[in-house]
């Protein structure tokens, strides 16, 4: 079969692309988790947007900056003709993709031939705040270099001129070492045939390969690892219930503590309000007045003759004796809370 056959070509890149597509959609979630466990955690949208910005400089030469932050040029050779890559960084990068653009446009599977668009290449098609903006770039750039494209639209127009034959872009087959998918070159034509129209047979090619092997081997460990964890937990569901009776119990415990404390506080409350000088001032007042009528009462009986001279005596002395007592004590507790208002004052 020779390389340059058009069936061939068409089945290769119809295969690459389908296969490329499977493979990256079941390792983009593994390659998400990894790149958020290496990467840095930025302080902001904008410090994330300039490290973007940063590695676009990094990576690549003859960066021109056209808008800050916002549009940025890369310039390079291939096959010794001039190429312009522009990307366009819109307001929500690093959360969305950005645009990348190549002046002139060139036929290739990644690029958009009218437009000049870049929307096929791997690092855009997989593309995440975490990703590497200038190593998307740089990628880009070598694919250009180490296979240098066909113009867009340049063999059409020969054709229609019928100056010159056509030329036709020979997809090249990988060296050693490169290729994503090195299965594809051990294939015969009717074994791509058979990739291209039975779902069933690209199944099972699917599933051979390494990198969709090595995925189900991470799938299987950390399978195994869940399984642990788990075993874990279920070990701990013992000692879990025990230290759940504990805290409810403590919990009761502390509720009663808490409306014993509130009882005696507002036993206490009562008891300072009892206990206070003012309110002792005031029994005092009371307690002597009670004792100046009960010495008014006890004259007018003498004087109406309801009671004996010895009588009168005992029971005004002690009634008088009692107020003196009472409102001696009333006056020095008046002097105190004086003096002490004083002081406080000062």
């Amino acid at each position: 079969v020779q390389l340059t056959s058009w069936e061939y070509q068409f089945s290769v890149k119809k295969c690459k692309i389908l296969l490329l597509f499977m493979v990256f959609r079941a390792g983009a979630k593994k390659n998400v988790n990894k790149r958020k466990m290496i990467q840095r955690n930025f302080k902001s949208d904008k410090d994330t947007r300039r490290r973007q910005i940063d590695t676009l400089k990094i990576f690549n030469d003859n960066v021109q900056e056209v808008i800050e932050c916002e549009e940025y040029t890369v310039g390079f050779e291939s096959d010794g003709r001039p190429f312009v890559i522009t990307v366009f960084l819109g307001p929500s990068f690093p959360n969305e993709k950005p645009k990348v653009v190549i002046s002139p446009s060139v036929e290739h599977p990644w690029v958009f031939g009218p437009t000049g668009e870049v929307n096929g290449a791997p690092g855009l098609l997989n593309f995440t705040a975490h990703s590497d903006l200038g190593r998307i770039v740089q990628a880009i750039i070598r694919e250009m270099e180490k296979f240098p494209p066909q113009l867009f639209g340049v063999g059409e127009m020969m054709n229609r001129s019928g100056n010159e034959a056509p030329q036709i872009d020979i997809p090249h087959p990988p060296q050693s070492g490169e290729g994503l998918i090195p299965e594809l070159r051990s294939l015969t034509i009717e074994e791509l045939k058979e990739l291209d129209t039975d779902p069933e047979f690209l199944d099972d090619f699917v599933a051979e390969l390494g990198a969709v092997k090595n995925l189900r081997t991470d799938l299987d460990v950390l399978l195994q690892d869940i399984e642990s964890i788990a075993k874990a937990n279920m070990a701990q569901e013992e000692r879990m219930t025990t230290l759940r009776e504990e805290v409810n119990r403590r919990s009761i415990e502390f509720r009663d503590l808490g409306d014993k404390y509130e009882m005696l506080c507002a036993l206490q409350k009562k008891k300072a309000e009892e206990f206070s000088p003012q309110h002792i001032k005031e029994l005092l007042q009371i307690a002597a007045s009670i004792s100046d009528s009960e010495c008014e009462t006890c004259a007018e009986e003498f004087l109406a003759g309801k009671i004996d001279v010895q009588s009168f005596l005992n029971t005004f002395m002690a009634a008088k004796k009692l107020s003196a007592m009472r409102k001696a004590k009333e006056e020095r507790l008046t002097s105190q809370l004086d003096s002490l208002e004083k002081h406080s004052l000062h």
